[in-house]
This record gives structure tokens, C-alpha cells and sequence, in this order.
């Protein structure tokens, strides 16, 4: 089977990271796979295959991308191609009817449609929500990453619900269970009454970290500090903020870290500040690490994950307050190791991609 890939590129984010798991997956297979990006870029792309094909069109214009696109499916004759995010899966669409393509097309929706298009900007990214309803009906599939995503974009896309494969994202492979003792270059204190909450994820308001520092800031033990994993956009003012509320000796940044279940593993609480969230990944990681999670209620995956609190606690999107108790709570009352582990490897890569084996060949 030939797959083609379709992506903006391959740096750190919970897309990416499912997209190199499903090239991996099927160059295991034996399959032909190709990605074709807009940039050939990214940290998760030393952890792709030898085996797997890179095309790049190294281009930011969508125009030019769609076009670039339908002359690579008018020039090889490919099986199935795949892609993500409304705006990526629309040019998808429109380069296939372009191209007379007799490919396959299988959509996927990560995160919760009405609150990607109620927060982002106006751009072409929002445009691209006005085209859901009129052309995802011609895909041949459509994946939701969980049954909140696929609620919400069935009243979007104004298709059945029942025309949606919901196929929760492969976010653990048995790597994971060696990478959680990885060492990490950290001055970890010795004293057992330091307790240490991480975050982790891109720097941006979706995952609304800020309200996180907050929290730590009702936090009055000082002997609670925070870590938090990733860049973005937001990094100075989370910095700015956290020196404001004089807590510069209680939360560190971390940057950008290729093995994020390493720190998880050595803190006491992860914690999911997001205001919203298509399925939740590092959620699975924390699980993955054995640790205990706090985890907003927010749309749509994450209270999926955790089973409506079963693998960890729940507490309001957006309230500090609220979230320090819930953080206090879980440093008293920590979950069961083994059974966080346990229902980490309900994810696991070859029996979720094993759902996508069946879709792409059917």
C-alpha cells in the first residue's frame, strides 16, 4: 500500500508526534510511506523511520501548497492519503477533486472544532471552518480523536455522528517504559519534603499555563515548585508573570524536551491546565510515568482519558483556586502506579493503529 502523509511539518506538537507513529507504524508494515510537508522541519523528525520518504514543498502559502499538492498526486498514484486540522484536510480535499486523484482521503480532527474556530484568529486557518460543512462529506473517512471531537464536529460538518471513526490517538509505546528512567539535567533537591508539579506542552493561551502559575501562587507551602516543558510564544510572559508574583525560586522552565515522560517521571503531580483539548497525548505520558494527574475538565479528551477521574482529578477550566486545591488534594491522595501504567498502555500504538490499518485498507 502506498500512504501519502500530509502535514505542516514535523516540530513539537501532539499532531506530529501521532503522524510520525503512523508512518513508523506502517514502514514497519512494509508499506511505501511518504510525508509530504509544507516544511521540511521539526524536532520529531529524527525519530521518523530511515524507510519513510520526505517531500517538502517549503512553502507558508496555502495557495501554492494546494497546487503543489494536487501536481504530486497528478505525478504518483498513491493508495491513501491522511492528513490532519481543517485547514490542511480542506487542501486535501480540494488537491484530490483538482488532481482527479483516485486516492483514498482519510481526514482527521485533533482537537474540539468549536473552540479552535471561536479562539483563533481571522486568517486563513479560520476561513478554512466555513468549508467544513460543505466539503468533509466527500472524504472517504473522517477520524475524531475522541467522542467530544466527534459531537462537536458532526454539528460543524453536518454529517452523522455515525460517519465518524472515533480512534483515540497511539500515544504509548513500550519505549516509554525505558524512557521514564532516563536521567534529565536538573538540580533535583534530596530532601523528600520538595514536591514538584510539571507541565507540559507548547507555550500558548490554549494551554493556558498562566492560570497554572496561579495556582502554585495558592500554594503557600514554598516547598511546592513547578516545571514546566515546552516553548512557544507565551515563554516571556510566563516568565514575566511568574516574577511578578515572586515565585522565581518555585517555577523553572524547561524548554523543549524529546523525552518529556523523563522529567514527569521524577515530579510529584502532572498537571493539564488547558482551556481546551482535542484528545490530550502528554496526558497519556503522564499515565505512561506513573504519576499522579490533575487534569482540567476541558473539551474533549483529557476526562476521556482519565476515565471521568478514575486515573486522576478533575477541576475547573480557568480556575487557580480551584486548581490548587484539586493540586493539594493529589499530593495527598496519590494514584496507584501500576494502575496508571496500566491504562497508559490501553494506548498503545499497535493495538490503536491497528484501527487505522483497518480504515485505510477498507
Amino acid at each position: 500500500m502506498k500512504i501519502l502523509l500530509f502535514y505542516i511539518n514535523l516540530n513539537q506538537g501532539g499532531v506530529q508526534r501521532m503522524m510520525v507513529n503512523v508512518a513508523n507504524f506502517f514502514d514497519h508494515k512494509g508499506d511505501e510511506v511518504t510525508f509530504f510537508l509544507a516544511r521540511d522541519q521539526g524536532q520529531y523528525r529524527e525519530n521518523l523511520n530511515p524507510g519513510v520518504k520526505i517531500l517538502s514543498a517549503e512553502t507558508d502559502n496555502r495557495f501554492k501548497l494546494l497546487f503543489k499538492l494536487r501536481t504530486l498526486l497528478r505525478k504518483h498514484e498513491f493508495d491513501t492519503m491522511f492528513t490532519a486540522v481543517p485547514h490542511f484536510n480542506i487542501i486535501a480535499l480540494l488537491a484530490k477533486a483538482f488532481a482527479n486523484a483516485n486516492c483514498k482521503l482519510i481526514l482527521s480532527e485533533r482537537s474540539n472544532t468549536l473552540e479552535e474556530f471561536k479562539e483563533s484568529p481571522w486568517g486563513m486557518y479560520k476561513l478554512s471552518f466555513f468549508l467544513i460543512p460543505i466539503l468533509y462529506r466527500f472524504a472517504n473517512g473522517i477520524v475524531a480523536v475522541s467522542h467530544g471531537v466527534a459531537d462537536d464536529l458532526a454539528k460543524v460538518a453536518l454529517i452523522s455522528k455515525k460517519n465518524i471513526s472515533v480512534i483515540y490517538n497511539p500515544a504509548f509505546n513500550r519505549q516509554m517504559h525505558l524512557n521514564r528512567h532516563l536521567e534529565v539535567a536538573f538540580p533535583w533537591p534530596k530532601d523528600e519534603e520538595t514536591k514538584f508539579l510539571i507541565g507540559v506542552g507548547r507555550l500558548t493561551p490554549q494551554k493556558d499555563f498562566g492560570t497554572l502559575i496561579q495556582a502554585l501562587n495558592y500554594i503557600p507551602n514554598p516547598k511546592v515548585k513547578l516545571i514546566i516543558v515546552g516553548e512557544g510564544d507565551e515563554l516571556e510572559k510566563l516568565t514575566a508573570y511568574s516574577e511578578a508574583l515572586g515565585l522565581t525560586d518555585r517555577v523553572f522552565f524547561a524548554g523543549f524536551q524529546l523525552n518529556p515522560i523523563a522529567w514527569i517521571a521524577k515530579c510529584d503531580v502532572f498537571v493539564l491546565s488547558s482551556l481546551w483539548e482535542g484528545f490530550g497525548n502528554i496526558v497519556v505520558e503522564a499515565l505512561a510515568a506513573g504519576v499522579t494527574i490533575v487534569s482540567t475538565d476541558c473539551k474533549s479528551g483529557p476526562s476521556e482519558i482519565i476515565e471521568q477521574g478514575k486515573y486522576g482529578y478533575l477541576t475547573p477550566v480557568g480556575n487557580p483556586e480551584e486548581m490548587a486545591k484539586t493540586i493539594q488534594r493529589a499530593l495527598e491522595s496519590p494514584m496507584d502506579m501500576a494502575a496508571q501504567i496500566s491504562r497508559a498502555e490501553m494506548f498503545d500504538v499497535d493495538i490503536i493503529l491497528k484501527n487505522y490499518e483497518v480504515l485505510f485498507k477498507n
